[in-house]
Parts: structure tokens; sequence; C-alpha cells
């Protein structure tokens, strides 16, 4: 089956460190065709340029395999939004947003400059979910409730604590995605299928925070029909991309 990584880390930080090429070996000893690449920590919170150069650097040298996403922390207001206009500019193709990280909540009014850039731009939006109480999977429901013409990801199926709310997050908001990374373990994927079908799940690794291979192995273990098994490994990231 064609696979394709939601989301990856690639870059030098203080504690992910991952090159590009590093990945690509990880990418073909398990037979992934494309990932999703943003930056590492820092570069996440106050580096914000110098991680999106070096994924734009990354997608240039290898842009059949890899696709990037930019980040900007919001409290720059006009600079975050000039910054990741400069990054979709330069070939990058969404927006990676941690809040736990950077220091807001994720329904907060202080984001809303750059989901509008990100809609203006027609760029998917990814958000760590999960950490309380900055990454909440009912926060991002709200936001998706605001910008019903941008598409969000649920990064990591809001894992540990807060999976039950994933569902009824997603539920009522069809322009959110739910990507399967980290720990949210098979029984919460399973409902995640039955109460929201395939095509709202995408596959996606976090490398190098989690294995590549243990991640793939849940996605396995689900044994869902086959076409729902490759609408969650590579359909519909690519739907939410218009194509990859």
């Amino acid at each position: 089956m064609r696979i394709v990584d939601a989301h990856c880390h690639i870059g030098i930080g203080r504690h992910k460190q991952l090159t590009a090429a590093d990945l690509l070996a990880l990418m073909d000893r398990h037979s992934v065709e494309k990932a999703i690449v943003c930056p590492v920590e820092e570069h996440i919170t106050v580096r914000n340029r110098d991680g999106n150069d070096y994924i734009v650097e990354a997608v240039r040298r290898h842009p059949d395999r890899l696709i990037g996403f930019a980040t900007v922390n919001p409290w720059y207001g006009d600079e975050a939004v000039e910054e990741l206009r400069r990054a979709v500019g330069e070939g990058l193709r969404g927006l990676k947003l941690h809040s736990a990280l950077q220091g807001f909540f994720i329904n907060d009014e202080l984001v809303y400059p750059v989901i509008e850039t990100a809609r203006d731009l027609g760029i998917p939006v990814y958000f760590h979910t999960a950490t309380p109480v900055f990454a909440l999977p009912l926060q991002l429901a709200e936001l998706a409730e605001d910008f019903p013409d941008v598409s969000f990801i649920m990064g990591h199926a809001a894992v540990s604590d807060f999976w039950i709310d994933a569902a009824a997050a997603a539920r009522g908001h069809d322009n959110i995605y739910v990507e399967t990374s980290l720990r949210a373990g098979r029984a919460v994927l399973r409902q995640l299928v039955e109460e929201l079908g395939a095509g709202r799940l995408m596959y996606g690794s976090d490398t190098p925070c989690s294995s590549m291979e243990v991640e793939l192995a849940k996605i396995h273990s689900l044994k869902l029909e086959p076409t729902d098994e490759q609408m969650v490994l590579a359909g519909t990231v690519t739907a939410a991309l218009g194509g990859v």
C-alpha cells in the first residue's frame, strides 16, 4: 500500500535531532513514500525562520519525498504572519502550531491572524493536542467552528487522558482530521474509525519522538478493510493537502 507519513520532525534541536538523510533512510526501510516534515523545538518557539529555512532546503533537495510544514509563533503578531507567507511562498504546504510550547490556548484570539493567513493561503493547520491546559481537543473544536473553511489536523489524536474528547471534538466539525501518532492506542483508533470514518484519520509517526515501525504496526493491527487502511495510510492526508 501507498504510505504517506503525516507528521515527522527534522532538524537539530536541544532534544530532537534528525537529519533529512536519516529520515529518508527510515522511510526507505519501512516503505514510506512521502513524509510531512516540520521544524523542532526552539525552531518552533523562537527561531521560526531558521527552522523554516531548514525545512525549505530539505524539501528542495528531496521534492519527491518530503512535504514541508512551516511554523510560526503567534505571539510575534504581524511578523508571524509575514513569516508564514514567506515560508509558503518558498514552497511549504502547511502550518504546524504547538500551543503548549508556544504559550497560548488553541482557541485564543491570539492565533486568529495566522489562522486567517493559513485560510487565505489555502493550507492546512496541524495542532499538537492533549497537553493541558493549552492544547485540548475541545479547544480545537471551537477554533474549527470559527474557521470552517480551514482544514485542521488534531495531532496525536489527543494522546493520553484527553483521547476521550477526540471523537467528540471532531464529530461535528468536518474540517478536523485526526493524526494517529504517539500514545493513541488501538482501542482509541478503532473508536475514531467507527465514529468518524477512515477518511478523517491520517497515519503519522511523530519521528523521532516515536518509532515509525511501531506507529505503522499500530495501524496494521487495526485490521481495517483494505480501502479503509489505504485511506488512513495515505488517502486522508492526500485529500487534506489537495494531492501529494
